[in-house]
């Protein structure tokens, strides 16, 4: 018995001196596999940004990493081709904990010295686990800073974000008490929360979370000022259907800018079921398109000239494959949806409802006879709409109140009351506007 337990404490012992040797080599297997999978995203996604591990020394108990994010593109807009990151990792029993460096950065050290003398307001600490997840929290510190006279402080914050091995779900919960130029701007407790899963490169199913308390600006002329907005996003693919739908819910208590407040405003807007594989196209077209025309403004200095010089030309060169892409699209059940459109305005409510979807499935060439034939509109799209907003913000506007189809027995828009209201449904192969029917044929 004494031999045998001699032995079990004696494994104990050398497993318990090696741990931190086997750590670390299972540390270096999920950092590299986890640059690898990100790098793939990137080409997955036509970005030229990437990651790459410059030297990385494993030893027994610890290791040293020095790794970068090359900008791509984005070094035009920052100025900076690629950020620095040194790691020291300590290896300890189920995982890795690392503490992240920037100090290789000059720019970044430069910063540090000369503005805050000397007092790095940043912390980064990354836990490996071995059953490959990954947890990284980045915490900074209050600090302030002189940019010319001006006074900038910046207030406390915190960043945790969790990814799985192979980084397929995605955590991350975000949290800033703000910052404070005296007279110019003011932004009070914003935070950002998301939690993702990746289904490929481009398409994620889940939900995102903007928040902020307080966002005050003054230009010396008049003041914007933003008080509690939160947006709500939601991204939930469809596997049997092979689509794509994404939900934005957002609302305010206040917004001004100089010329009447705007209170307790909210919207619900969805775009649901859009092809799968069209949006992957897209994405495909646009990022890459995107990559180019950044390089070119920030190359300009931003000229408002360029500006849409370099959109023209970019549009230009992806135009008809953007149509085909486009067709795509045009599945049935894809619908637009606007819903609970609410807003309070120094001349009255604004109230509103719309929802188009398509009917069937479409190609652009088979919009042609609309043009011609309205009422075979009838055959493709359903429609219905409610919207309410105070007469003062449409006068006497005969565009509104006015029929402007030979069809139509109404405007768009009818009195009542104090406000305008419209209403308009397909119902039984006719088209309906505020209760009288729009004569098509």
């Amino acid at each position: 018995m004494k031999k045998i337990m001699f032995a079990v404490g004696l494994i104990i012992i050398i497993a318990g001196v090696g741990a931190p040797l086997f750590s670390g080599i299972m540390m270096e297997r999920i950092v590299k596999r986890s640059f690898s999978d990100i790098n793939q995203i990137y080409t997955d996604t036509g970005s030229d940004l990437s990651v790459e591990i410059s030297q990385y020394d494993r030893n027994f108990s610890s290791s040293q990493i020095e790794w970068k994010i090359k900008l791509g593109a984005l070094k035009t807009i920052y100025s900076v081709e690629e950020i620095i990151f040194v790691d020291h990792a300590d290896h300890r029993f189920t995982s890795i904990v690392s503490t992240t460096s920037l100090e290789k950065n000059k720019w970044f050290k430069n910063f540090v010295n000369n503005k805050l003398n000397g007092k790095n307001p940043l912390n980064i600490k990354t836990e490996y686990k071995l059953s490959g997840n990954i947890e990284s929290t980045l915490a900074l510190d209050a600090f302030s800073f002189k940019d010319g006279s001006v006074v900038v402080e910046i207030m406390p914050g915190k960043m945790l974000i969790t990814v799985d091995k192979g980084l397929k779900n995605y955590l991350s919960e975000i949290t800033w008490a703000g910052c404070l130029v005296p007279g110019k701007i003011r932004m009070d407790n914003l935070s950002f929360s998301s939690k993702m899963e990746k289904v490929s490169a481009c398409i994620w199913d889940g939900n995102l979370s903007f928040a902020a308390e307080n966002i005050k600006a003054d230009d010396g002329n008049k003041e914007f000022v933003l008080i509690n907005l939160k947006c709500d996003y939601t991204l939930d693919y469809n596997e049997t259907e092979q689509s794509l739908s994404i939900g934005v819910e957002s609302g305010i208590d206040r917004i001004s800018s100089g010329q009447g407040n705007i209170n307790n405003a909210s919207v619900q807007i969805g775009v649901n079921r859009i092809d799968a594989l069209g949006y992957k196209d897209f994405m495909n077209l646009y990022l890459p398109m995107m990559n180019d025309a950044i390089e070119e403004i920030a190359a300009s200095q931003y000229h408002t000239d360029t500006l849409k010089r370099v959109v023209e030309k970019q549009m230009a060169s992806v135009g008809l494959q953007m149509v085909g892409v486009y067709e795509k699209f045009l599945k049935k059940g894809f619908e637009i949806q606007i819903s609970d459109l609410r807003a309070q305005l120094p001349q009255g409510k604004i109230k509103g409802d719309v929802t188009l979807s398509l009917k069937k499935d479409m190609t652009m060439v088979q919009f042609i006879p609309v043009m011609m034939q309205p009422a075979a509109a009838l055959d493709i799209f359903f429609l219905k709409s409610d919207v309410s907003l105070p007469c003062e913000l449409g006068g006497e506007n005969q565009w509104l109140l006015a029929p402007i189809y030979p069809g139509m027995q109404t405007g768009l828009f009818i009195k009542n009351g104090d406000n305008l209201t419209h209403k308009a449904e397909t119902r039984a192969g006719k088209l309906f506007l505020n209760g009288k029917e729009v004569l098509l044929n």
